[in-house]
């Protein structure tokens, strides 16, 4: 067995696809989008049953083993590192601001209601217009997917998370109040 230089994390599957789970869930997103656009002529065949299930069962499955293995180092993922990561981190600032809207509820909850409303109108009313309109939702989440790998990936040179607001430098420190009361500290 061979281990990761972050701790004795042996290299299970689950490892490996935490590794690979954004180009996975980017596939998926595609594969949905394609059986969304053109829907097997037969809605009852065993296949056309079992093809959305299996895509929801990969979704499931990828997302938590992504988020475990972010959560140590991976020597792959510190290979891939670009040699400056500071100019990829400057190219990537829209991709930041994405990830870090995710932290904004009111829009990620925004978010999700007009993907909810475009699977319900899609499934209202397939026609060709619609379709196109859930089609696009659906690809805007590869956006999604993508600037969050990038996020982290890039993480130690994002400017928003360096100072909190995207600035660069330290907030002067406030020193603490002198006591009010003029009584002697033994």
């Amino acid at each position: 067995m061979t281990y990761t230089y972050g701790g004795a994390q042996p290299r299970r599957i689950g490892w490996q696809l935490g590794h690979f789970a954004p180009q996975i869930l980017i596939a998926t997103i595609i594969a949905a989008v394609a059986l969304g656009v053109h829907p097997m002529a037969d809605g009852t065949s065993p296949l056309a049953i079992t093809l959305p299930v299996l895509l929801m069962f990969v979704v499931l499955a990828t997302w938590p083993l992504m988020r475990q293995h972010d959560r140590r180092l991976c020597e792959r993922c510190m290979s891939s590192m670009p040699l400056n990561p500071s100019e990829s981190a400057a190219r990537s600032q829209n991709r930041f601001r994405v990830a870090h809207a995710g932290g904004n509820k009111k829009l990620v909850v925004g978010y999700l209601l007009a993907q909810i409303a475009a699977n319900l109108l899609v499934s209202a009313d397939p026609t060709p217009a619609t379709r196109i309109l859930w089609a696009a939702m659906v690809l805007s989440l590869i956006y999604v997917v993508a600037s969050y790998s990038t996020h982290r990936r890039l993480q130690p040179w994002c400017p928003q998370c360096q100072g909190g607001d995207g600035r660069d430098e330290d907030d002067p420190v406030t020193p603490d109040p002198e006591p009010s009361d003029h009584r002697q500290l033994i």
